[in-house]
């Protein structure tokens, strides 16, 4: 593909989803832009003949508004690749009229995009970091708050009678995709229990969880990690993945937030599932600060099915996971 020439200073591409105005893509700043040239900005928009789209996945038309400024075949071809990016689900690009060249090369158009107004980093590992024992009336909020401003998806393992106090909390960890996995109903050790008991334990959870998002978890995590065969069969019955962890900062038994987060920042790896509980202030705050630290390290967060997904591999019913470089399968 040629090289792409940036003559415009300012290109903005607005995306209108299902009547909602989502982010722009920026090429260059309207300060440099009226600082460096006399050029009006050229807009393009995204849209469906004006009319918001329904899908995201639709092929909608290119409207440009040129104000007396040609628009050249490449810029088109670059804007329809900006599009799909958007569609893809990437957010503010923003380069300079003089790094055009650095990113509309012979590898494609965007191929070393800045996103998000940051420079690209090298991604340092993926983690997925789980919380068990909630929902929390007031602390658990605050983490989905944290979570969403840094467009971080976790892992959460839910007890069942928590979330039949507090299933809207559920219902918006599923609708801003988290995953919700099963932690018990009333948090008993299992391997102290009838074989009823324990499938009384899951199926009453699942049934709240099902209740809260409308999907059944798929994903188990016994209490305190205790499991024998009995679990395991039960699991496999009923089509769960039995999720371990392989990173534990002790934030139950902790409570002091430099120390956990020391204890996140530092055994967490490439391939980690961190365990962590998201009912102590002092677990949150600690979280929230060893996420900061690690995302600036180029650690990019992710749910466990995310996590193992990105090795190729497979979650099966009744098959222990507790990191992906760790021991999987067995009793």
């Amino acid at each position: 593909m040629k090289k792409f020439l940036m003559p415009i200073c300012l290109l903005s591409v607005l995306v209108v989803f299902s009547g909602c105005v989502g982010k722009g893509f920026v090429i260059g700043s309207m300060d440099a832009a009226m600082s460096t040239s006399s050029n009006p900005p050229i807009t393009i928009d995204i849209t469906d003949e004006g009319q918001p789209y329904e899908q995201q996945d639709d092929i909608v038309e290119l409207a440009v508004t040129t104000d007396q400024q040609p628009v050249s075949q490449d810029h088109i071809e670059l804007i329809q690749y900006l599009q799909s990016e958007i569609l893809g689900g990437l957010s503010n690009f923003s380069i300079l009229p003089n790094q055009a060249d650095m990113y509309l090369t012979d590898s494609g158009p965007g191929a070393n995009m800045i996103s998000d107004n940051t420079e690209a980093k090298t991604i340092a590992g993926h983690v997925a970091l789980t919380f068990d024992d909630g929902p929390h009336p007031t602390l658990t909020p605050m983490l989905l708050d944290a979570l969403y401003a840094r467009d971080i998806r976790v892992t959460f393992f839910l007890l069942g009678l928590e979330v039949d106090r507090h299933p809207h909390i559920v219902a918006r960890m599923y609708e801003e995709g988290h995953s919700v996995g099963n932690h018990s109903y009333y948090h008993p050790s299992f391997t102290g229990l009838s074989r009823q008991r324990i499938l009384d334990e899951i199926e009453l959870t699942n049934r709240a969880i099902e209740a809260a998002t409308g999907s059944q978890p798929t994903l188990l995590r016994p209490p305190y990690g205790r499991h024998n065969s009995t679990v395991i069969e039960i699991a496999r019955e009923l089509d769960m993945s039995v999720v371990m962890w392989s990173v534990d900062p002790r934030d139950w038994e902790v409570r002091n937030v430099l120390q956990v987060r020391d204890n996140i920042v530092n055994h967490s790896m490439d391939g980690s599932v961190v365990v962590l509980h998201d009912i102590h202030p002092t677990s949150i705050e600690a979280t929230i600060m060893a996420i900061d630290y690690m995302m600036e390290k180029g650690y990019v967060f992710v749910t466990v099915e995310e996590l193992f997904g990105l090795s190729d591999i497979s979650l099966y019913a009744g098959e222990i996971y507790r990191g992906v470089y760790h021991s999987l399968g067995g009793n």
